[in-house]
Formats: C-alpha cells, sequence, structure tokens
C-alpha cells in the first residue's frame, strides 16, 4: 500500500518562514515530526513519501501514486488542508486525517 503523507502548506504568517527563512537558511522551521511518527509505526512494507507543502507543492503524480494520503493539520494550515483533501478525494485516493485540528474539529470534518 503506497501511504502519502502530506503536511499541508502554512499561510503567510510568523509559522511560514516565508520571510525569515532566506535568514536561516531553511524554507521550514516546523518538520511534521507528527507525520514522521505515524510514518514509523505503518508496516516497513509499505512504500511511503512524504510531500511538505512548505518545501514543495503536492503535485498530481503524488496522489496517482497513493492508495491512502494521510494528512495532519494544526488550525493555521486548515485552508490549505482542506485544498489537499479536496484534492485526494477527486483523485479517488482515501484520506486519513489527524493533528491538532482535526481532533478538535473532527465533527466539521
Amino acid at each position: 500500500m503506497n501511504i502519502l503523507l502530506v503536511s499541508p502548506a502554512y499561510p503567510p504568517t510568523f509559522w511560514s518562514m516565508q520571510h525569515a527563512g532566506r535568514f536561516f537558511h531553511a524554507p521550514s522551521n516546523v518538520p511534521p515530526l507528527g507525520l514522521l511518527t505515524v510514518a514509523a509505526m505503518l508496516p516497513q512494507v509499505w512504500p511511503q513519501r512524504l510531500v511538505d507543502m512548505s518545501v514543495e507543492p503536492l503535485q498530481e503524480e503524488h496522489l496517482a501514486w497513493a492508495d491512502a494520503v494521510f494528512v495532519s493539520a494544526m488550525d493555521i494550515q486548515m485552508q490549505s488542508a482542506a485544498t489537499v483533501v479536496r484534492r485526494a478525494n477527486a483523485a479517488g485516493v482515501p484520506v486519513v486525517a489527524g493533528g491538532p485540528h482535526y481532533t478538535l474539529y473532527h465533527e466539521t470534518v
């Protein structure tokens, strides 16, 4: 089972590092540790790919490869996360959602 782990993009805020990143030579200051932890718990025989949308865009090729999309989001990422879910649904790929946003607002998803 091909698992695509997606960390949604941050909007232009302090958390996005859009402007400060050039001083640190880093596109992101918040690695997707929750997704990486989940990845470590999945069966080792399942191929996995990570897309951190703070670093690279989510491509159609990513979704075409995936059998399932795992997404984790904080509230500040909710717009980007909703786009990821819509795109995965449109591609017919099941979504597993977690993280602070989905934990707090699970009834709205």
